[in-house]
């Protein structure tokens, strides 16, 4: 009885979990996995630890220090191209620009897309003066993007490398996207002068002027583009200028010369005249070179104020250069003509002719026909025979002069002359023009 009411109890505590027997295994808790152990001083940084440290040292100036990290940062993990750029920055700042070419060139080797590094390696061949270099780096971007700085760079080392084509398209094209660059518009300028589109430089240098640069060498350019232009003096006004000087710049004007019986009363030339820009670089304090006054005389030579002309090139005659002497005498010599001093007129093309025969050796014929025809429009007929001798004389195988000549002769009543000189009109020429009216006269006068 006992032992059956033992076992119940033992069952019963079974159930509820009140026993568990002194040979029942105790059961042990699943173990946590063991807590990390915060870095300790002797543990490598990462490529981004150094990639930080060597950023804010770079931006901090503390230039030595962050091509340390960056290098670093480069070493544990060569495919970022930005601790790359950042270093390649590092080394710039730092007045090294080698190595930072060498690390800019090394992220277009992997990323030849990488704007940002190939305008930074530009502007440091730029600085060196590598122009093939810079073409090499910059071209290739221009599959990936069209932005200013490439085009701007771009067209400065076409220009420098002598490709004057490819330097203006690259201006046009960063004028597109910046179109505020006066420098650029200037430098547009300078192409389109020196390919003489002349309209084209004018707009470019006045453009660069409305955008706030101005110097007396631009002057000096869009006066030359509107001389080209044959805008000698533009559309000439009358303006009262108060104690005004002929040949000075007052505000948007050139005065040109005095009206005559008009106290303070002008002819004045605007702005938009090759007349105006000159003397704008003159009075500018352009250097005092002879080209410029030069050109100025040219200016009045060639809008017919002779007198004004021939006084400017006498005066600057004894200081212009020695390479520049036989274009000098031949502008020379035309204001000569302008003011009817034939004699002058011819003793300075001759001058011109001595010192560049090849040039103007073939204008002599021409100036003694001019010089003749005005001989003979004021009805002086031995000059003007004189000065038809001296053209065929220089040329004796135009039959046009010879046929001049014995008109003139004819006129003289120098009969025999007339009727030579048709004779070799027709030796030279069998089928002239006036064939049979010569062979009438040879007839009538008994040739």
């Amino acid at each position: 009885m006992r032992t059956a009411n033992m076992t119940r109890l033992l069952m019963t505590a079974l159930l509820l979990g009140l026993w568990t027997g002194p040979a029942a295994a105790e059961e042990t808790p699943p173990a946590a996995p063991p807590a990390a152990e915060p870095p300790t001083a002797d543990d490598p940084p990462t490529a981004g630890d150094l990639f930080t440290k060597g950023r804010d040292a770079l931006f901090q100036g503390h230039y030595d220090e962050a091509i340390t990290l960056l290098n670093q940062a480069v070493a544990a993990d060569p495919s970022k191209t930005s601790y790359r750029l950042h270093l390649a920055r590092a080394y710039r700042y730092a007045g090294n620009n080698a190595e930072a070419a060498r690390h800019l060139e090394e992220i277009l080797k992997t990323a030849p897309d990488h704007i940002e590094a190939g305008q930074a390696v530009a502007e440091i061949f730029s600085a060196d003066k590598k122009w093939k270099d810079v073409v090499r780096v910059l071209e290739p971007l221009l599959k990936y993007r069209h932005d200013y700085p490439t085009y701007h760079m771009l067209a400065q080392a076409h220009y420098l490398l002598g490709d004057p084509d490819q330097a203006r398209k690259s201006y046009e094209e960063a004028i597109k996207l910046n179109p505020a660059s006066a420098a650029d518009h200037y430098a547009l300028g300078n192409i389109y002068l020196a390919g003489n589109f002349f309209a084209l430089a004018a707009d470019s240098y006045q453009t660069a002027l409305r955008l706030g640069l101005d110097s007396p060498v631009l002057r000096y350019k869009l006066g030359s583009a509107y001389f080209n232009l044959r805008n000698y003096f533009g559309l000439i006004t009358v303006q009262t200028i108060k104690a005004g000087k002929a040949g000075e710049i007052n505000g948007s004007w050139y005065l040109i010369e005095p009206v005559p019986g008009r106290k303070d009363v002008f002819h004045c030339a605007p702005e938009a005249s090759a007349a105006y820009q000159i003397a704008r670089a003159l009075a500018d304090g352009i250097e005092d070179r002879p080209d410029i006054h030069v050109l100025q005389a040219t200016i009045y030579l060639n809008a017919r104020r002779y007198a004004q002309a021939y006084e400017m090139f006498a005066k600057i005659g004894p200081s212009v250069a020695k390479e520049d002497r036989a274009l000098f005498h031949y502008y020379f010599a035309e204001a000569a003509f302008g003011t009817g001093q034939f004699d002058r007129y011819l003793e300075l093309l001759r001058e011109a002719i001595k010192l560049d025969p090849a040039a103007y050796q073939a204008t002599l014929v021409d100036a003694y026909l001019q010089v003749a025809d005005q001989h003979n429009q004021n009805g002086e007929l031995e000059k003007y025979i004189e000065f038809l001798e001296l053209a065929v004389a220089e040329s004796p195988q135009a039959a046009s002069l010879h046929l001049k000549l014995g008109y003139a002769y004819e006129e003289a009543q120098q009969r025999a002359k007339a009727i030579a000189q048709w004779r070799m009109v027709l030796d030279l020429e069998p089928d002239h023009p006036e064939r049979m009216k010569l062979l009438n006269l040879l007839e009538k006068y008994g040739g």
